[in-house]
């Protein structure tokens, strides 16, 4: 059995041949929305200086300590330098990270780290996800614009499952774009040398 809210058709029919199941064996119930009311989306300009917009997600946090965060950015470096940075300025609040960079056992902890909810905000590429599904998520924060509509209806779905009022926030900027670009780029040059 396999459930999803936002598997676009493509990645559904992806899954099951991955699986190898046959379509006679297959069946896809989903719900007919993505409408989550209980979300508030804040969208804002990204400021180019670093240290300027980690304030700005610093305050962020600062205003939403009853819940558990998600800050998802679209590089290693990214999670990693905003792990650093965000460890100096919040010294008493647990914080992980995850990205597909880490070895299995790394990832195995910060997994394991998040469902006891001994992490309090995890910092993370869109790696991190697949089986994770917390009711106490108040905030998700994007560091730069999703890969996908889907990544954004996944990732900002993932706060306030519990039906409770959450907050999405999108720090935004031009270099996303070429930023995202070139991960897409990398991603097909690495599929097209592994086949």
């Amino acid at each position: 059995m396999l459930l999803t809210a936002t598997c676009t058709l493509p990645e559904v029919d992806e899954i099951r041949t991955n699986l190898a199941i046959k379509e006679s064996n297959f069946m896809l119930i989903r719900g007919s929305t993505s409408h989550r009311p209980e979300i508030i989306f804040n969208v804002q300009e990204r400021k180019e200086i670093r240290d300027q917009y980690i304030s700005d997600v610093t305050n962020i946090i600062n205003a939403n300590l009853l819940g558990r965060i998600i800050i998802y950015c679209a590089t290693h470096f990214s999670c990693e330098y905003l792990y650093n940075k965000l460890q100096e300025n919040l010294t008493t609040i647990s914080i992980g990270y995850y990205h597909g960079g880490l070895r299995d056992d790394e990832r195995e902890i910060a997994t394991n780290n998040w469902k006891s909810n001994n992490t309090k905000i995890m910092i993370a590429t869109s790696a991190f996800g697949m089986g994770i599904n917390s009711d106490n998520v108040r905030v998700v924060i994007h560091v730069g614009i999703p890969m996908s509509i889907t990544n954004l209806i996944q990732e900002a779905g993932r706060a306030g499952r519990d039906g409770s009022p959450a907050r999405h926030f999108i720090f935004f900027s031009k270099k996303d774009i070429r930023v995202n670009y070139s991960i897409v780029a990398e991603y097909q040059e690495t599929s097209v040398i592994n086949y």
